[in-house]
């Protein structure tokens, strides 16, 4: 049977790198001042390979200031190749030039501060639909568009990537997105996100119109959420995150929330599958094992997976709920749901007559994005970004405590896997999982996560994603008053457990007030009626 693909690839990048020759390759490359110089026109190979050739600004906004530095937000066009080098799964399927090279261009935005070379690092996100989810989890923003989009581009929020010391990038990918991503070829959106990240390391010489200083970034980190966790996944098991110049790392850095270990069907790993290409999981798709997302070369990121209490009822995640004892990988279970749902359930959408029967349903209120902001600047200080040097370091792998052999009233809600055994959390007296990562809101819960994810539960299509979603059962006031006698004691109670989280580092301090001002509104939300929300992800 031959070898796929993507595994000689990576076969070929062990091998060239069995010594420290590689890495000591990559790290005394020559940075580039500005993204108009770059190495040699004349390097050998250089025109062999993929590579962002030129960047077209087309637009800048400020942004703000943030610990006494001006950012601003630029967008545009990067235009690049794909060269028969990098060949991918209907490759031979698209237009070629004279030098048998896929022309592309694709939307870009870059929120950086105006003096260039004041970062060190930069966080680039896999967008999801189009949308950078993760951004506005990060941020508390409300950004909806393309990059190219002004209403709301480059929306700020809280500042907290920029108050530590860390740009922002995206770049399309997606076919139905970026318009130069074909059907045919899907993985040509994998070349376009490695290929930006090594452009915004200075790893690319090209010309910027007008001409540009962006960085260059001594640490880039790529992250996504759901969909885009599942790229990421994809992405490095192919072996995308090898520099194609010396097969060193492109991003230092991963962060893959709601991946665990899924992937898309837009490569070779579709085509070992035997399944036509298409940008989402594979309705019965094994999820990958940590030793095929991260092959033990240097080309692997530091590596973060992290799992919300619904992932284990809709996308498998006991498979992937293991503490490889890789130094270089982290699982995080967290009890809240994959799309958390506004405290006030204030926001409609189709969702109200697509899921539930059509009956609406009070939806599970638990934030998150907390608890991801902790991760992401840990990450940062585990690749010594200097910024981030005074954060706590990364917590070890936390997991959920499995049932082997849950209760079938509990299966009813649940997205099997033909021959494969599947496990799901234990789950306290209120209905809440146990083990991983203890937020307060477990410790001390208003309400029972029932069901936790809302049906129909499945992966058979893009738009099925209701099991996103995890149902609620807010206590009453008496029962509240029973259990902790006053919003005023509950707000203690939970203060305790959220000190225990800081001290541990999966919460920054930073987030204590605001927190403490959210677990008051959890407790006094009365829901007069339910509706469903958006969040597809």
């Amino acid at each position: 049977m031959p070898i796929p693909r993507w595994k000689r690839i990576r076969l070929a990048t062990l091998v060239a790198c069995a010594t420290l020759l590689c890495l000591q390759q990559y790290t005394a490359l020559p940075r580039a001042a500005s993204l108009g110089e770059g190495r040699d026109a004349d390097t050998p190979g250089m025109h062999e390979q993929s590579r962002i050739i030129g960047v077209s600004i087309t637009g800048s906004q400020p942004t703000g200031t943030f610990g006494g530095v001006a950012y601003q937000r630029v967008w545009g066009t990067v235009s690049g190749v794909v060269a028969p080098h990098d060949t991918i799964e209907g490759f031979d399927q698209l237009p070629h030039d004279a030098d048998g090279n896929y022309d592309y261009q694709s939307e870009f935005e870059i929120i950086a501060p105006e003096k260039a070379g004041t970062n060190s690092a930069i966080f680039v996100e896999v967008e999801n639909r189009g949308r950078p989810v993760f951004y506005n989890e990060l941020q508390e923003a409300e950004v909806a568009g393309p990059p190219s989009a002004t209403a709301n581009g480059g929306d700020p929020g809280n500042g907290f990537l920029f108050e530590h010391g860390t740009s922002y990038a995206r770049v399309q990918w997606q076919t139905g997105v970026a318009a130069s991503v074909p059907v045919q070829a899907e993985g040509v959106g994998e070349v376009i996100i490695r290929d930006f990240g090594r452009m915004l390391a200075g790893h690319t010489q090209l010309a910027a119109k007008p001409p540009a200083e962006f960085g260059p970034y001594r640490t880039v980190i790529l992250g996504g959420i759901s969909l885009s966790g599942f790229f990421i996944d994809t992405y490095l098991a192919e072996g995308f995150n090898a520099d194609p110049s010396d097969g060193g790392v492109v991003y230092q850095g991963a962060i893959a929330v709601d991946g665990t270990g899924n992937w898309i069907a837009i490569n070779e790993l579709a085509a070992e599958a035997g399944v036509k290409e298409f940008p989402y999981v594979v309705p019965d798709g094994k999820p990958l094992r940590a030793s095929q997302i991260l092959g033990g070369h240097v080309s692997d990121p530091f590596y973060i997976d992290i799992a919300n209490y619904t992932d284990f009822y809709r996308l498998r995640a006991s498979l992937t709920d293991l503490d490889t004892k890789n130094p270089r990988m982290r699982r995080y279970d967290w009890p809240s749901a994959h799309a958390p749902a506004p405290i006030d359930q204030s926001s409609g959408s189709a969702r109200a007559t697509r899921c539930n029967g059509g009956v609406p349903v009070d939806l599970n209120p638990i934030p998150h994005s907390a608890y991801l902001r902790a991760v992401t600047l840990e990450l940062e200080h585990e690749l010594d970004v200097p910024s981030a040097r005074q954060t706590p370091k990364l917590p070890p792998t936390t997991l959920f405590t499995l049932d082997p052999d849950p209760a079938l009233s509990r299966m009813a809600n649940f997205n099997p896997l033909p021959g494969v055994r599947l496990f799901l959390p234990l789950i306290d007296e209120n209905a809440q999982p146990l083990g991983g990562v203890r937020f307060p809101d477990v410790e001390y819960p208003v309400g029972r996560a029932v069901p936790v994810s809302v049906p129909p539960v499945a992966t058979t299509s893009i738009d099925a994603t209701c099991g996103n979603l995890g149902g609620w059962q807010q206590f009453s006031a008496e029962e509240l008053a029973k259990r902790y006698g006053s919003q005023a004691n509950y707000v203690k109670l939970y203060a305790e457990a959220l000190d225990r989280l800081i001290a541990r580092g999966f919460v920054l301090a930073s987030d204590r007030e605001e927190m403490l001002k959210i677990a008051a509104a959890l407790y006094a939300r009365r829901p007069a009626h339910m509706q469903a929300v958006t969040g597809q992800r």
